[in-house]
């Protein structure tokens, strides 16, 4: 781990939800401190608030973005930061070890947490305490399932660190690390509400026993447990709702309501409280390119780098009105194919904030899960359990498009378990477009190589790096698996081997 010892004094960073406030100011430190603030039920709720603060990190400071954005089929980049875009990775890339800090931060702040809960003597309820324990579990049981489709087998820190032999351990293998997320996952579904009533320790946006139970869907997903994801799905389906407008998913008019499952909390007034997705992805005060643009085939491998092969802009059918919510041109000039008409290159439109300013700091929270992934997943493991025609699959499926403004899918039109299997695929290509989804699919169906090599394959002179796949060990998919950061070897000696391939 690299130098966990200093965030023992960080657990206390508390960003809470919306429209509150810090409740110590100023931060103390030291262990004194944080003995101190950790031994009342308002010090475990403020180091439970910090255990929430790497998620700003995560899906604003671009991890998200690169490493399960651009490593997908969906999006690519003109300018030099191909790292992850054609798989031109190192143990050095800087994106690799801040992706590894911020999820460990995230799981120490949330053992540290964890080990105090017991010693406390007073709550205000029963009820607050379980709180607290769930909403650790789930958390860390969130950053562990990043770390293991990154990474693979990870320390497997369940302990406060206390000495830096606390945080030197092994690597544990991919089932055992999947072993503890279910533990945790388990235990946050019996410990968590399904709602939120307000106050401190009780605001809405936390995470709830569905979320609990759609996350440990989309474990089961992964491990292709389909009668598991069939059955944590089932309390879900009927709470929540498709919005009729796809665009009030992701412009700050819904948030945390019907639509949604779990999200990321923005809302504040400062870079550590705001999410720069308008940046990322639109183009700056539309007035130059962004980094991120939506993979399309009419530009035939050109402009920069994977640009097209399986296009996401023409996966859209001809209706489809997400299509303007996530692609628009802004009708600008294409500053990449001069001879191309105005309006002609598209940018990513579905983040677009033009009411926050500046305009790189947007308030609106960012969806880790919705509840058209949970019917989406449902309807895969349904599927994969057994094709069935017309069956609870298509009504579950044709619910997203109809919601979209497609026509129904039936037995005629998707005659067979493979065509029903790729019709799935497609409608969650599109469906959760852009939101960090893409390229953990792939991965887990075992197609990354397949589709990143096609696009590859236009582009000319570039290859697939296979040594860098594994087997995985629990579904034998043909999997990616990112490099352990090098600066861990000398921090950790205990870490051993690399991943293949680096």
């Amino acid at each position: 781990m690299n130098n966990y010892i200093k965030y023992i004094g960080l657990v206390l960073i508390g960003i809470l939800f919306h429209n509150c406030s810090k409740i110590l100011e100023p931060e103390p430190e030291g262990q004194v401190a944080l003995d101190a603030l950790l031994s009342t039920e308002e010090g475990l709720i403020t180091g439970v608030n910090g255990i929430f603060q790497p998620l700003h990190n995560i899906y604003a400071g671009g991890t998200m973005v690169q490493m399960a954005g651009r490593s997908s089929d969906d999006t690519w980049t003109w300018r030099k930061e191909t790292e992850s875009d054609i798989f031109n990775i190192d143990e050095a890339f800087g994106l690799i070890e801040t992706t590894w800090e911020n999820h460990y931060r995230g799981i120490t702040r949330a053992n540290t947490v964890l080990e105090r809960l017991p010693l406390v003597e007073s709550f205000s309820s029963d009820e607050m305490r379980r709180l607290i324990e769930g909403q650790c579990k789930f958390m860390r049981a969130y950053y562990y399932f990043n770390l293991v489709r990154f990474y693979g087998g990870v320390p497997l820190l369940v302990n406060e660190i206390k000495t830096p032999a606390d945080a030197e351990l092994p690597r544990s293998s991919i089932q055992e690390i999947y072993t503890q997320i279910k533990l945790d996952l388990g235990d946050a579904i019996t410990l968590l509400p399904t709602a939120y009533t307000g106050g401190s320790g009780k605001e809405v946006g936390r995470p709830t026993k569905y979320a609990a139970l759609a996350l440990m869907a989309t474990v089961n997903l992964e491990l292709e447990e389909w009668e598991g994801a069939v059955s944590n799905t089932s309390e879900i389906i009927g709470k929540g709702r498709l919005l009729e407008n796809y665009a009030d998913n992701f412009n700050g008019s819904q948030e945390n309501g019907p639509g949604s499952i779990f999200e990321v909390q923005y809302g504040g007034e400062t870079g550590a409280t705001t999410i720069n997705t308008r940046d990322i992805f639109a183009p700056p005060a539309l007035q130059g390119g962004s980094a991120n643009l939506p993979t399309d085939d009419t530009w035939n491998g050109e402009g920069g780098s994977l640009s097209s092969g399986n296009g996401i802009v023409q996966e859209y059918e001809p209706g489809d009105k997400r299509k303007d919510v996530t692609l628009a041109s802004y009708d600008l000039d294409n500053f990449l194919f001069p001879d191309q008409p105005k309006g002609s290159l598209l940018y990513i439109n579905k983040y677009f904030n033009e009411v926050d300013q500046p305009i790189n700091q947007s308030t609106w929270n960012f969806p880790i899960m919705r509840y058209a992934d949970v019917l989406l997943m449902r309807a895969e493991a349904l599927n994969e359990i057994g094709y069935v025609p017309n069956g609870e699959a298509f009504d579950l499926l044709n619910e997203i498009r109809l919601n979209a403004g497609l026509g129904a899918h039936d037995a005629l039109s998707l005659t067979t378990q493979q065509e029903f299997r790729e019709a799935i695929r497609k409608e969650r290509r599109v469906e959760l477009a852009f939101e960090s989804k893409r390229y953990f699919d792939l991965n887990r169906w075992g197609i990354l190589k397949d589709r990143i090599q096609f696009q590859m394959d236009i582009k000319g002179e570039l290859t697939f790096p296979s040594n860098r796949l594994i087997s995985h060990p629990i579904t034998g998919k043909s999997y990616f698996l990112y490099p352990i950061p090098l600066v861990e070897f000398s921090n950790n000696a205990n870490l051993q081997e690399q991943n293949p391939g680096y």
